[in-house]
């Protein structure tokens, strides 16, 4: 970026453009990533969500990304069928079932993401630590901003 001063009202719709362009190219990436073993982007979102949450319940993980208990079943159905989860029984309620990520295929995921890390790793590499620092703050900021969103734009409160 040059030294010129940025226009506020000028730059940061440029920045929210970018966002949604950084989105829409995310979606494809992950369609791509999911197609490679075999599955869709939104099982493999579901299983990249239990390994950040932990055993959860199938309700749970319906609630959190606002799927049908149906459409929660058919993922859980293909992710067990390719070893990514299992199904464990409750222990404090015979009745309810947890789905637990299953991290046996995870060096397979990283082969397939290792070209995205190499190219993210040269990037990030050209910035001093100042800079990766406000990286990193932007996207936690954005990480905490994106569920608060969901969640307001799935109740109508936007």
């Amino acid at each position: 970026m040059s030294e010129n001063p940025i226009i506020r009202s000028e730059f940061i719709p440029s920045l929210i453009m970018e966002f949604r362009k950084f989105s829409t190219s995310i979606v494809l990436f992950n369609e791509g990533l999911a197609s490679n073993l075999h599955l869709n982007a939104t099982d493999l979102r579901c299983r990249e969500l239990l390994c950040h949450t932990g055993p959860i319940t199938a309700g749970k993980l319906s609630q959190l990304t606002h799927l049908s208990t149906g459409a929660i079943t058919g993922v859980i159905d293909r992710l067990e069928k390719v070893n990514f989860v299992e199904r464990i029984q409750d222990p404090n309620d015979r009745r309810r079932v947890i789905i637990k990520p299953v991290y046996e295929r995870d060096d397979e995921l990283s082969e397939l993401f290792k070209p995205l890390s190499d190219s993210l790793s040269n990037i990030f590499n050209q910035y001093d630590d100042k800079e990766l620092t406000l990286l990193f703050k932007f996207w936690n900021d954005i990480n905490e901003l994106i569920p608060k969103e969901t969640k307001a734009l799935n109740k109508g409160e936007t």
